[in-house]
């Protein structure tokens, strides 16, 4: 079986309800060239263009069956973190977003499982999503953003948000966003060819050397895009946690071994790359995804996880078997 760990979904009517709930912010609706809606905020793109493979669930259990994968795990765009609402305003989208997601679910069981969305602006409330959608909803998964409105993980006001992740033993999948550096980037799609994975990787040397994974062990973290630039220059790390004290001060272990508790998706567009990350960090940690339907995604992850030069188990492991066992999957 296999299971698509990183694959965006936005339920027809989020552009509205996002509209609805964040009136107060200038938050509307207009029209592409092509008819297409478009959520724009102060007058600036939000959102958009929703096309149909966002919203479309038979369209897209079409791609996923012609492409061999038997299971998504619906996330949703990064534009609905809406991490800049007020946090009344966040939670109120998050519920609504994780209860629209439940129903995808439902309606199809034996392909979608979901991850859901919190407003960490607040991580009490956070929590109390994520308790909520696990309990009640059977969720086993969440997706964060990189950053919270420039704050990043290793920010202690987090902390009771890794406490409740941590017991209720969720996988946790960050998506960059709000990328530094991005208005120098505007040329050639590097905000996201370059942005994207720089801003997770400095996201999780911040988590590292900031003592997150030090204080809570067992937080299960996937990073997207293979992990952006960390896996490849964690070297680096390692020479810093030598050489310089300010590296130091918050973990009693090389940089390397926390590093080697995350788990990766497949989307590295090298076999070079792939084969890299499964050598050094495990066929066990390393998950199938094809960031449908954007086009800096894998139209094809097994495909490409097929044609890796390692073990036929080690290609289930990551094909299916480590995502079903994280999210509670029976295959």
């Amino acid at each position: 079986m296999k299971v698509d760990i990183h694959a965006h979904y936005i339920p027809r009517d989020g552009l509205k309800i996002a509209r609805e709930i964040g009136k107060r912010y200038d938050l509307k609706i207009t029209g592409d060239e092509k008819g297409r809606e478009v959520l724009t905020r102060d007058g600036k793109r939000e959102f958009g263009p929703l096309r149909e493979e966002f919203y479309d669930l038979d369209l897209r259990l079409s791609i996923m069956d012609k492409t061999g994968i038997d299971i998504q795990a619906l996330s949703a765009q990064n534009s609905f973190f809406f991490y800049w609402m007020a946090p009344e305003e966040g939670l109120e989208l998050a519920q609504w977003l994780n209860d629209a997601f439940a129903a995808a679910v439902k309606k199809e069981p034996k392909r979608f499982a979901a991850l859901a969305t919190v407003p960490l602006q607040d991580s009490k409330r956070a929590a109390g999503e994520l308790e909520r959608v696990v309990k009640k909803l059977n969720f086993r998964g969440v997706q964060l953003g990189s950053n919270i409105n420039g704050r990043y993980f290793d920010d202690p006001g987090f902390d009771p948000f890794w406490e409740a992740a941590q017991a209720l033993d969720v996988l946790i999948l960050v998506h960059p966003t709000n990328v530094a550096g991005a208005e120098r980037m505007g040329d050639y799609y590097l905000f996201n060819l370059i942005g994207n994975p720089a801003e997770t990787s400095l996201a999780f040397a911040k988590c590292i050397f900031g003592g997150v994974m030090e204080r809570f062990p067992r937080l299960r973290f996937c990073l997207a895009h293979a992990g952006g630039f960390l896996p490849y220059t964690w070297g680096r790390l390692e020479r810093g946690y030598q050489a310089v004290k300010d590296c130091q001060g918050k973990i009693s272990r090389p940089p390397g071994e926390y590093l080697k508790l995350f788990y990766f998706d497949t989307i590295a567009h090298s076999q070079m790359a792939l084969e890299y990350l499964v050598q050094n960090f495990g066929a066990d940690h390393v998950l199938l995804g094809s960031d449908y339907p954007f086009d800096m995604g894998d139209p094809e992850p097994w495909r490409t996880v097929d044609s890796l030069r390692i073990g036929k188990k080690d290609k289930e492991k990551i094909g299916g078997e480590n995502a079903a066992s994280l999210l509670g999957i029976n295959i």
